[in-house]
């Protein structure tokens, strides 16, 4: 395909999705239906203006109606529409810096304990090749993180790290669910401009006490 066509592509995927599901026995997928097994890979498509997004997932570990330990594994493959030349494909989930062509990349697995964030985040540019203008390690751990909006080229990444607690046992607060913990707490905000093409990250982080926020497998 040398030029975007909605429909066609649309199509393919709905036929290759399809594949997947019968090759691996399933009749179809969604919600209140049979749970995917491993092996299973399953695209969408979303529409980013002057460019495309296949957004894979592949199920990593199966998952089940009652336990439910499955694991999901992303991929992320941006395109041109004018040309459907391959712009970048990253290992990871994406979300848009507001009002740029420019992404965070991070989240690159989901299960019943969340979406994972990886060991770390990058920010990339759709319009110059998917070009990587900055790119940070986590320092800690991160078992839990949220991305914000701020104004134009700008994002606030919350990330939340949790350790056992360390204080007297005597001081630990009983919990509904999970466990009282020390929680890092860690606030990321970026700041990219296109024209330079660099981004500055400031951090600030506090640590506190309590109730665990991990999500946990019913």
């Amino acid at each position: 395909m040398k030029s975007y066509d909605e429909a066609v592509l649309r199509k393919w995927i709905d036929d290759f999705n399809a594949l997947q599901l019968k090759a691996h026995g399933v009749a179809k997928a969604g919600e209140d239906l049979p749970p995917l097994p491993a092996g299973v890979v399953q695209i969408e498509l979303e529409d980013l203006g002057e460019h495309v997004l296949l957004q894979l997932r592949e199920v990593l570990t199966a998952h089940s109606d009652d336990v439910d330990g499955g694991t999901d594994q992303f991929r992320s493959v941006f395109f041109n529409k004018s040309d459907m030349a391959l712009l970048t494909d990253i290992p990871t989930k994406s979300q848009p810096m507001p009002d740029t062509s420019m992404r965070i990349a991070i989240g690159s697995q989901q299960s019943c304990m969340g979406e994972s964030a990886g060991d770390g985040y990058a920010i990339f540019d759709l319009k110059q090749k998917g070009k990587t203008y900055l790119n940070e390690k986590f320092q800690d751990q991160v078992q839990g993180f949220e991305v914000k909006p701020v104004k134009t080229g700008t994002i606030q990444l919350l990330t939340r790290s949790e350790a056992d607690f360390q204080g007297k046992e005597e001081d630990a607060k009983q919990c509904e669910i999970g466990s009282w913990v020390d929680v890092l707490e860690t606030t990321y905000t970026i700041h990219c401009d296109a024209k330079s093409g660099k981004c500055t990250s400031q951090k600030k982080q506090k640590t506190y006490q309590a109730c665990s926020a991990v999500g946990a497998c019913d």
